[in-house]
């Protein structure tokens, strides 16, 4: 009988052969390695900069934005001191850094597109006659609302805004 509960069960990851096996051990480290990297910074550094790697005396490290560049470059002697102070087994002589701000990565919004312009023609007329039933303050907005639409209408520009000219003595 091929039980699958009877077989020995192997933990994730142990002795995967091939690429699987060496990507995983690879992003083991990696994440071991991350922590490590965060205890080296000071807590605002650790949100803006991210350990990519680490080969050849070098370690691969991407920030946020040209700040967290400078700021890498001007702490790089104590970092690679801390680093091979905890890592002696893969010591390393210099930081590479890039910048790669994630608002270049992310898709750019689509852009709303402005109404054309168009208003109904009977907006106006309406606000109009909809005013006479109204309490004064309020019908003598719906007049000036009727006004400014039959402006925007006629292709007039309206360049001062309601607030910009000040409240009216009516309201």
């Amino acid at each position: 009988m091929n039980d699958k509960r009877q077989r020995a069960q192997r933990p994730f990851g142990c002795r995967q052969p091939g690429n699987i096996g060496s990507i995983l051990q690879k992003a083991r480290q990696l994440r071991e390695r991350q922590a490590a990297w965060n205890a080296l910074l000071g807590l605002e550094a650790q949100d803006c900069t991210w350990l990519v790697g680490w080969s050849e005396n070098t370690l691969q490290v991407l920030c946020q934005s040209p700040v967290w560049h400078t700021w890498l470059r001007r702490h790089e002697k104590k970092l690679i001191k801390s680093w091979n102070k905890t890592f002696p087994d893969t010591p390393v002589q210099q930081i590479q850094s890039s910048v790669r701000p994630w608002q270049a990565q992310l898709p750019a919004p689509p852009q709303a597109s402005k109404p054309a312009g168009k208003y109904a023609v009977q907006a106006a007329p309406i606000l109009r006659e909809s005013g006479k039933a109204m309490p004064p303050a309020i019908a003598a907005a719906m007049l000036r609302l009727a006004a400014t639409l039959e402006k925007a209408q006629a292709g007039e520009a309206t360049k001062v805004s309601a607030k910009e000219k000040g409240a009216e003595p009516s309201e």
